[in-house]
């Protein structure tokens, strides 16, 4: 870039009488080589003992930032404050060009900034892209001072491991613990890297490596592993591949405690391997199967708590070695009955559910004295076993400063008097985090209840029931989709007051798109009435995405009149919005998901047409319906992330050994697509490039020509299934769009003529 010589002197002046970032807080060396050295190594600047939090909390900012913004990072001042009332606080401020941040960690500054360019420099950060158009000159912004309503903000499930970034190397994570950080994240799941310290623990007590290679799962069924539902499936994991996540879980938790985050880390739920019973024949192991149709080889054993000495050294060698290996954490997951239920005596239920609840906390105590167990409250949800004798029997034994419950499925009903923590008298003093699912196993499809979230919480907020509230939790199954959700509920988590949905929208789309012109604010209206109302949008899928039968199983999306309103105004502002990015993936998740409902309706009447034996109709629906999902797969495909190739590649990418490597592209696409087992087939289904054209179609397509041949399908289906998930993924060739707005128009008028 060339400069004049006044420019330069201008700049050099201005940086003269400007403090530096750093000046004040901190002195460790040039801007240029903290920079580097936050890129190249980033645990070389905060290994480092003698640093404070003041100074970790600057510079973790102040690498965001760079990632961010590049040389302009520098045009911020970042300072550090204390907190007063364990709640995180920002700050900021703008005169003449300079906005100075303020925040009691490198999270809450981090933050800070975000809404300072969110707010008047319209920037969003999202997985799909951002809007980063940044102003010559930082404009002016009033003092303006927020503290969290929680002492933390705490992100991701279990699940998410699995459905989402079971393959991703440190590259990703860096840019998620970003995104974090921006979304003011300050208590985030660390799941990874357990598999080494397991090793560890299982061989000390005479499990042999054969054995535990019995025990392991594939690398995208590790959450259930964790979480007691299934061993023996899909394994053995690759030594490499354990060694490979141990040194990931060493940089994420690295990042994190530099941000101030509180990693929650894993913790012994009482789950052994099947040796068990040969070294301990006498100990009360009970096998547990998770799903009636899951393999029988596939159960789990779960070690009773009057086993304690047994138990309770298992939790300690776990933690102690995990903080040999990762270093000091606080927070610890552990979820014994997740969809199990307890293997609890007739005549001594309540005080089974006591000892088991006081023998996992124990056993977590045993390897640290000052851990604090957490737990998912997903159990609690659906009632059924977990009345309320059983649920207060089960926590009744452990401190209650001890125990934190993350009761995240308070978007399921629109009654908040159903909520888990309504129903249970706040889990008879336990804190507690309140909190939302949104969608099971990464579903992409349009869809959330953005009333819901802001009401919900405020309304939980107000309530003088909710006693020990110490949080707010966004615990999807899946991530990467629907951000105009995630946005909400990380600002949901900021919020000390109901948001005013209507203006909020209004923001977000100037942050999202750099204007609001009417006819979005009129979508916005069709899409609050539709999509974004919905009251359960967990699992959502479109017919076509569903094993192919006579009797399809309807879709579960919305495609209303309302739907479709806002797409054709989406569409109408195209030209407008060319050159955004985050314009044109919204444009074609609405386009997608209306001409998928008209999809669904061609394939319902070629199964019906099928069933009143006209035949010739039946082949025209079909393949009308193929058709429109060719080209309804290569508009998704000009999505980057939304590709099925960037899934395989992803897992394939793990190791450089074929043989290793096809084993990981096989396993993450058996996750997506029939999981398993009947029962849970297309749970995760996805609307990505690739997976139509190559998967979807091809299912439908031998189901027809069983059809038309009068052979029954489900055998033909069943063989299609297992060689496409076993055989090595070769894309083939998408459709190509040159132009996505105007391949959306005609493919949407084009589909019209069918519906």
């Amino acid at each position: 870039m060339n400069m004049s010589r006044r420019t330069i002197i201008e700049m050099c002046a201005t940086a003269l009488a400007r403090p530096s970032v750093l000046v004040g807080v901190l002195a460790l060396g040039s801007d240029k080589a903290i920079g580097e050295s936050l890129q190249e190594a980033p645990q070389r600047v905060f290994s480092e003992s003698g640093h404070s939090a003041a100074e970790r909390a600057v510079l973790s900012a102040k690498g965001v930032l760079e990632r961010l913004l590049g040389e302009r990072a520098g045009e911020f001042e970042l300072h550090w404050i204390a907190s007063q009332n364990e709640h995180p606080v920002y700050e900021y401020s703008c005169a003449n060009g300079v906005p100075v941040i303020r925040g009691t960690s490198g999270v809450a500054i981090a933050r800070g900034a975000y809404m300072y360019l969110r707010e008047y420099c319209n920037v969003m950060v999202t997985w799909g892209g951002k809007h980063l158009q940044l102003p010559a000159k930082f404009p002016d912004a009033p003092s303006t001072r927020t503290e969290s309503p929680y002492k933390f903000v705490e992100y991701l499930n279990p699940c998410t491991f699995g459905y989402s970034t079971p393959f991703w190397k440190w590259e990703r994570w860096e840019k998620e613990l970003d995104w974090m950080a921006l979304h003011g994240i300050s208590m985030p799941l660390a799941m990874e890297g357990q598999e080494a310290v397991w090793q560890k623990v299982w061989t000390s007590f005479g499990v042999t490596q054969e054995e535990q290679d019995r025990f392991s799962v594939g690398p995208a069924y590790l959450p259930w592993h964790w979480m007691g539902n299934i061993n023996y499936f899909e394994g053995p994991l690759p030594q490499e591949w354990i060694e490979q996540k141990a040194n990931l879980q060493s940089n994420i938790l690295r990042r994190m405690r530099e941000l101030g985050m509180s990693p929650i880390a894993p913790a012994f739920a009482g789950y052994v391997p099947e040796a068990f019973l040969r070294l301990y024949p006498k100990a009360d192991i009970s096998a547990l199967l998770w799903h009636k149709n899951m393999p029988q080889q596939a159960k789990t054993f779960l070690l009773h708590p009057s086993e304690t000495k047994l138990f309770q050294e298992i939790g300690r060698r776990f933690i102690v070695e995990y903080r040999q290996m990762y270093g000091e954490v606080s927070y610890y997951l552990a979820d014994a009955f997740n969809e199990m239920q307890p293997p609890v005596s007739k005549d001594n239920r309540y005080e089974d559910l006591r000892l088991f609840g006081k023998t996992v906390y124990d056993s977590i105590k045993a390897g640290d004295a000052n851990a604090t167990w957490v737990m998912q409250g997903w159990l609690f949800t659906t009632g059924g076993f977990w009345d309320k004798k059983s649920t207060e029997a089960f926590l009744s034994a452990i401190p209650n400063d001890k125990m934190i419950i993350l009761d995240y499925a308070n978007d399921r009903y629109i009654d908040i008097s159903r909520d888990a923590w309504k129903r249970l008298d706040s889990f008879y003093g336990k804190p507690w985090m309140n909190g939302m699912l949104h969608t099971f196993g990464g579903n992409n499809n349009v869809k959330g209840n953005l009333p819901l979230i802001v009401q919900q919480s405020a309304q939980t907020l107000a309530d003088s029931g909710r006693k020990n509230l110490v949080g707010w939790a966004i615990v999807m199954e899946g991530i990467e989709t629907n951000e105009v959700c995630y946005e909400l509920m990380a600002d949901v988590g900021w919020s000390s007051q109901q948001i005013d949905l209507h203006n909020w929208i209004a923001k977000y789309c100037l942050a999202r798109y750099g204007d609001y012109p009417p006819a979005i604010k009129q979508a916005w209206l069709y899409l609050l009435k539709s999509a974004y109302s919905l009251a359960d949008s967990y699992h959502s899928r479109h017919a076509f995405q569903g094993r192919p039968s006579l009797t399809p199983q309807p879709a579960n999306i919305d495609t209303s009149k309302e739907f479709q309103e806002a797409t054709e105004l989406y569409l109408n502002c195209a030209d407008s919005f060319d050159d955004n990015i985050l314009f044109r993936n919204d444009l074609i998740e609405l386009v997608c998901q209306t001409v998928g409902g008209r999809i669904d309706k061609h394939l319902l009447d070629a199964c019906k047409a099928h069933s009143e034996k006209r035949f010739a109709d039946r082949d025209r629906q079909a393949h009308e319906a193929m058709d429109m999902m060719l080209r309804l797969d290569a508009l998704m495909n000009v999505r980057t992330d939304r590709r099925l190739e960037n899934w395989s590649n992803a897992a394939r990418s793990f190791t450089q050994k074929p043989d290793e490597a096809a084993y990981y592209d096989s396993n993450a696409r058996l996750l997506i697509t029939t999981w398993g087992w009947s029962g849970l087939g297309d749970y995760a289904s996805r609307l990505w490039g690739g997976l139509i054209r190559d998967y979807y179609i091809k299912r439908w397509e031998v189901f027809f020509v069983a059809l038309s041949s009068a052979v029954a399908p489900d055998d033909l289906l069943d063989t299609f299934q297992q060689t496409w998930v076993s055989a090595p993924y070769y894309p083939s060739q998408p459709l190509h769009v040159e132009a996505p707005a105007i391949y959306a128009r005609h493919m949407l008028k084009d589909s019209e003529k069918w519906a």
